[in-house]
């Protein structure tokens, strides 16, 4: 497995990983990660739409990659068929962070500091095994002053559990899509 993340959060506050092996290949994984549209996943929008208080433009985005692009998310890295990884610079604490976002370069986000920001990225790998495919994910959050570090420790602390079932439902419904189109 490649080790992007690390690439630009290598000493991470905190870290959430949910992997599923399916069983179709990584071509027909890569596609329903890259295609699954936040309608097929009702209870995820749910949880967004509670965090986002309304969810502006969630119904209407094409892809749920889109809608994390949409809000506030940037590509860092990725390799087609393989993986992608999207990373966000806010003050994700807020109630409506997407007025407190920065952006950067790609080869810049690791050392990327402003003041009072904090910074996540996570990674999409479609991993070819010897009966199908593994798809895992993975976030990772830090930040650089003490003060800025204990609001991003007490955010993460509240929303990781939604976040990683987030990630599960994710999973689960980019599988049961591969399934479907094999």
């Amino acid at each position: 497995m490649p080790k992007v993340l690390e690439d630009f959060i290598p000493w991470p506050l905190g870290t959430e990983c949910h992997e599923l092996h399916i069983r179709q290949r990584p071509e027909t994984v890569w596609t329903a990660l890259n295609t699954l549209t936040p309608a097929e996943l009702p209870g995820v929008r749910l949880l967004m739409g509670l965090r986002s208080l309304p969810a502006n433009g969630l119904n209407q985005a094409p892809t749920m990659l889109a809608t994390m692009r949409g809000r506030g998310w940037f590509e860092l890295a990725g390799e087609p068929q393989r993986y992608i990884v999207l990373g966000s610079i806010s003050q994700f604490w807020r109630l409506r962070p997407g007025e407190h976002r920065h952006t950067c370069p790609p080869g810049s986000f690791r050392d990327y500091h402003a003041p009072g920001f904090a910074k996540s990225a996570s990674i999409f790998e479609v991993i070819p095994t010897e009966h199908g495919t593994l798809l895992r994910t993975e976030t990772r959050v830090t930040a650089d002053s003490p003060r800025t570090r204990r609001r991003m420790l007490a955010y993460w602390r509240l929303i990781r559990p939604f976040s990683g079932l987030i990630r599960r439902i994710m999973l689960r419904a980019i599988a049961r899509k591969a399934a479907a189109s094999a």
